[in-house]
């Protein structure tokens, strides 16, 4: 009897063991990866992160990760990773967001980024056989930082400046053209406030020699322009917009204005990156003075103009839908007005095939500054790119992707 009894006990422990182990090798497969990100180093994330499959039509994957990134008001740029799990049924989906500082490099940005990627893969690669060749390492900071600690201290107090100058000289025989450009930037951007300014100018010089002597071409500009944000909630702000140039081209001697604002984002501002419905109000008392005397009769004139638009945009796994529409008019003559639609589709049909359309229509009613003394088929006035009235201008891009062959796409090859 004891004999029989311990045999059915080996069994036992042997059949317990046995199940463990098939237990144990039933893991899942790497997982498929499809990468979604418009601006990432796509083959420097396939060089180091070599853990997942990647997958070239998101039908074959099991992750979908979304990258969108905007720029930080310290002058860096913020990520954010979205990653959800395809299948049957909704799966796993969690979202992460990595700061790059204005001072690091592109590498220090990606590195950082690949970090990130890496965090956000891991609850996707545990139950699979991947988690068999992956360790996990801590590397403590040399202080102990704790959330109780003061807050940084910020001797520029969120502000942020950019200055440049560039310079260019080509030419031909009959032909010199000059360019001297420079430019100030400043930005605070905090939770509450938004304030940026900007002055830019450029003198454009262009000698050409015609048949009849030197042509002198001057199409200096110049411009400064400031808005100061304030959120009132996490859906509605308003601005205060100024703004002063002249444009030797458009006839634009002096052109100043101070302009209040509204906006509202029927989304929270927290899904910016996701999904925007964003209504803008704008009504703008402006002055302007002219070179020479316009169509209207005028040198001079103080006006008031209104202008509305909006813009719904869409960034999803099926793609991204933008439009953007906008209106406006002058209350002296509501006849004077312009009307603007820009939209842009980008959406993936089926498996592999995926369309693209943008474009821009607009109805110009407004041209102020039209000079009334030059006519504008003048060949002097042509080539010196001075304004030809119009009453619309329009622009159209289409464009069509289908792409087969290998579902994978892992192996980066950078010979030539």
């Amino acid at each position: 009897m004891f004999r029989y009894l311990f045999a059915a006990v080996c069994l036992l422990i042997l059949l317990t063991t046995s199940l463990s182990a098939q237990s144990s090798d039933r893991l899942a497969p790497i997982p498929n990866v499809y990468l979604d990100c418009g601006s990432c180093d796509i083959s420097y994330i396939r060089s180091n992160i070599t853990f997942v499959n990647y997958v070239r039509d998101q039908d074959d994957a099991s992750i979908y990760l979304l990258i969108n990134d905007l720029p930080t008001g310290g002058g860096g740029r913020e990520y954010t990773l979205i990653f959800s799990e395809i299948g049957p049924e909704e799966g796993r989906m969690d979202t992460l967001r990595y700061v790059s500082s204005s001072t690091d490099s592109n590498d220090e940005r990606r590195i950082g980024l690949n970090r990130y990627i890496k965090i956000g893969l891991m609850p996707y690669v545990t139950n699979t056989v991947a988690v068999r060749s992956m360790d996990i390492f801590y590397e403590a900071p040399e202080t102990d930082v704790s959330d109780d600690d003061e807050e940084i201290e910020d001797p520029w107090n969120s502000w942020v400046f950019d200055v440049n100058v560039r310079s260019n000289l080509n030419g031909q025989s009959s032909e010199t053209n000059f360019g001297f450009y420079t430019g100030l930037e400043a930005e605070r951007t905090t939770h509450t406030w938004k304030i940026r300014a900007r002055a830019r100018g450029e003198i454009r010089r262009r000698t050409l020699d015609v048949s009849s002597g030197t042509l002198n071409i001057n199409r200096d500009w110049g411009n400064y322009w400031q808005m100061a944000g304030y959120s009132l909630s996490d859906h509605s702000t308003i601005a205060l917009f100024t703004s002063a140039q002249f444009n030797r081209t458009n006839n634009i001697a002096l052109h100043a204005y101070v302009a209040p604002a509204f906006e509202y984002n029927f989304f929270p501002y927290n899904e910016f990156q996701e999904r925007r419905f964003i209504v803008q109000y704008q009504l703008t008392p402006s002055y302007r003075r002219y070179y020479n005397t316009t169509v209207f009769g005028k040198d001079s004139e103080l006006i008031m103009s209104h202008e509305l638009s909006t813009r719904l945009r869409y960034d999803q796994r099926w793609g991204r839908i933008d439009i953007r529409v906008s209106g406006m008019n002058y209350f002296h003559d509501t006849a004077i007005n312009r009307f603007e639609v820009n939209p842009s589709f980008n959406i993936r049909i089926m498996r592999g095939l995926s369309v693209s359309l943008s474009g821009r229509y607009r109805v110009i009613n407004d041209q102020l500054s039209l000079e009334g003394a030059i006519d504008p088929d003048d060949p002097t006035n042509i080539i010196s790119g001075g304004q030809r009235p119009t009453s619309f201008d329009y622009s159209i891009s289409f464009g069509l992707s289908y792409t087969f062959g290998s579902i994978y796409n892992n192996i980066v090859n950078p010979r030539f």
